[in-house]
């Protein structure tokens, strides 16, 4: 299964580059290909589909493979989102990885603003005449050990605002979060705003325990570190940091669509070893708990 990279970047309102191309195309030579999506705008989400609306394969996402393959009639990814999928094509077929219509959440003035009403196209897939036999696709893909309930020791919560969360937009001097090494945590990611957000954590890969108390559909239940939380959701999530402990350099946890984050829409987090005290120069932070 020939493998590609699409890194989606927005160029204008009509146009979205792909790997720095306007209008691409891409030559199949097998009867399965596998491109791997990455989200690079700075603010537009996409809801990719493919033009004859066959349906395609997904079987990975941020943190890597799925526990099993499945087939999303629309796969959404925010800004910082990946995904592998797989494409089946026939000889000489062709067809368009396209972006359609999104249902974010939000409301009609906001999706309009936003281009969650926009339809794209991104990529053109055209087949050659021959194409190499792919194998059939594993029913398992990867043991994923889920993290359990029972053993979560802290639990956080965020609240995503107009270009803050927590009411506070980001100080590079303060440390709003102490995490302790090898501790299982939940966090509650809560967008009071009417806009849409996502949310990234750096240095871990977490699982995604309900999004507004629903299980979170098959192409959100492996690894991730982006995850979009609609207007007047929460989001939990289960994290696990068990490593890179450090009291003097923090990691970030932010929205990832740029203009937010930019403009603040971020916090700051270390890892400690259990007991492990701040720098006392550091007098900016939150106690630990």
């Amino acid at each position: 299964m020939p493998k590609s990279i699409v890194h989606t970047n927005q160029y204008s309102t009509e146009h979205t580059l792909v790997n720095g191309t306007v209008g691409p195309v891409l030559d199949i030579t097998a009867q399965q290909t596998r491109p791997r999506l990455l989200n690079a705008s700075t603010a537009r989400s996409y809801s990719f589909g493919l033009s004859n609306d066959r349906p395609f394969t997904m079987i990975a996402s941020d943190g890597g493979l799925l526990d099993r393959p499945t087939h999303p009639p629309r796969l959404l990814l925010t800004p910082g989102e990946r995904a592998e999928i797989l494409v089946s094509m026939r000889p000489n077929e062709t067809m368009t990885l396209r972006a359609y219509p999104q249902n974010l959440g939000l409301s009609q003035r906001v999706s309009h603003k936003t281009g969650a009403k926009d339809t794209l196209d991104i990529l053109r897939l055209h087949a050659g005449e021959h194409l190499t036999s792919s194998p059939a696709v594993p029913v398992q893909l990867a043991a994923i050990s889920g993290l359990e309930t029972s053993v979560i020791k802290h639990t956080r919560e965020f609240e995503l605002g107009n270009n803050s969360i927590n009411g506070k937009t980001v100080d590079m001097q303060w440390i709003d979060e102490v995490v302790t090494v090898d501790t299982t945590e939940m966090w509650d990611i809560w967008n009071a705003h009417k806009m849409p957000h996502n949310f990234h954590i750096h240095d871990v890969q977490f699982q995604i325990l309900d999004i507004g108390g629903q299980e979170p559909p098959p192409e959100l239940s492996g690894w991730k570190d982006t995850v979009y939380v609609p207007p007047e959701v929460h989001l939990r999530l289960m994290l696990r940091l068990s490593d890179y402990t450090d009291t003097d350099t923090p990691y970030m946890y932010h929205c990832h669509l740029l203009w937010h984050e930019d403009q603040g829409m971020m916090g700051q987090f270390v890892v400690v070893e259990p007991g492990q005290q701040l720098n006392p120069s550091d007098q900016n932070h939150e106690q630990h708990q």
